[in-house]
């Protein structure tokens, strides 16, 4: 059943990023439009500046209608979900450049402003495009850029013949270069929006390796993190013969503390206890909660009589410490064993919990160093 709620839940997080992204699609179509007019206003203003045929304003507006509602239209039915990339840009971006191209060939002497309006076309799919796809479109539009160029010839120009024409030539080619600054600004967001997003995942990730190797009331090691440190630490000392030892920690009379006081006061004592051992443990040490009140530390690079010393520290600290129990302190009982080359993790363990045992046997907080087999 959670299975399939969290199923059900993936869904409708997928079709609200789909939705979302659709919606943006949109805008973009609108956004695409309202360029096409502008670019529709100037060529009327140039045809009634007598610069080109005035038949070229109204095709060109036919033209840019056709290919926005076209677009507005795959992405209102979904039918660019099908598709590999949804925004289709690469048809898109074709249709734009031959439109641009067309009025360069149909009205060469505004050349100029025109083909400069081929950098907002392509500084708009290359915002999209992965570089392989971005290469072979550029690849096609240089191609026919250039066939366009041989076939006008000495008719390419820039309007400048009257002051009118001038001014008109001007006023568009400063609009070409706000498109680009504002395609700039929006591929400038979209890194920052990726890079916030980068950061956010990393702290998500950072904090699920958290919940999955760190006990979550201590904030110590988990007992799954704690037996694979475990197993790495004997593997070494198989390889190089370097020691180490183990500790197991168990806090004395607990039981009773949750008994007399409730749960929440036994959990407050075993954060505080935590936060005496990170406070007093070795740098190069790694301390966990094995289970309930009982914890392990291993103490790497360690005989049991250096372990036990360490181990006497902290245990000194826990007996000196303030706990959250009323009128009551708390004590721990250690029980270390140092690992013998050979043996399996199972059976160091025993000869610790048969130290620990010895230590709550022989009157509870101290240490003992466990000698015998398991």
């Amino acid at each position: 059943m959670v299975g399939e709620e969290g199923r059900v839940g993936e869904a409708v997080a997928a079709n609200a990023t789909a939705d979302r992204d659709q919606r943006r699609r949109k805008r973009w179509t609108a956004y695409s439009a309202a360029s096409y007019a502008v670019d529709t206003l100037f060529l009327a203003l140039f045809g009634a500046a007598g610069t080109i045929p005035w038949t070229v304003a109204p095709v060109y507006g036919l033209v840019a209608a056709a290919l926005c509602s076209g677009q507005y239209v795959v992405y209102a039915l979904g039918w660019n979900l099908r598709f590999r990339d949804p925004n289709l840009t690469a048809p898109f971006l074709l249709a734009a450049v031959a439109m641009q191209l067309g009025v360069v060939a149909a009205a060469p002497t505004i050349a100029f402003p025109y083909l400069s309006n081929l950098f907002t076309v392509f500084a708009f799919g290359m915002i999209w495009l992965d570089p392989r796809s971005s290469a072979l479109l550029w690849s096609v539009g240089a191609a026919a850029t250039g066939l366009v160029l041989y076939a006008g010839g000495s008719r390419l120009a820039v309007p400048v013949a009257t002051p009118l024409e001038l001014a008109l030539g001007w006023l568009y080619f400063s609009l070409v270069l706000g498109r680009c600054v504002l395609l700039s600004l929006y591929a400038s967001e979209l890194r920052s929006r990726l890079e916030r997003s980068r950061r956010a995942l990393a702290a998500t990730l950072a904090q699920v390796e958290q919940l999955a190797t760190h006990d979550e009331l201590t904030r110590a090691l988990n007992r799954r993190s704690l037996m694979s440190h475990l197993e790495q630490e004997r593997g070494r000392a198989e390889r190089s013969g370097v020691p180490f030892s183990v500790a197991l920690m168990d806090l004395d009379h607990f039981k009773a503390i949750n008994d007399a006081f409730g749960h929440a006061t036994g959990d407050e004592a075993l954060r505080k206890f935590a936060d005496i051992v990170r406070a007093t443990m070795r740098a190069t040490d790694i301390f966990g909660r094995y289970g309930g009140e009982e914890f392990m530390m291993i103490l790497t690079g360690t005989t049991a009589e250096t372990a036990r010393l360490a181990m006497e520290r902290i245990r000194a600290a826990v007996a000196a410490g303030t706990w959250p129990v009323p009128g009551k302190g708390l004590t721990v009982s250690i029980g270390v064993a140092e690992f013998r080359r050979g043996e399996n993790l199972a059976q160091l363990l025993g000869r610790a919990d048969m130290a620990l045992y010895e230590a709550k046997r022989a009157g509870r907080d101290r240490v003992v160093v466990g000698q015998g087999e398991p």
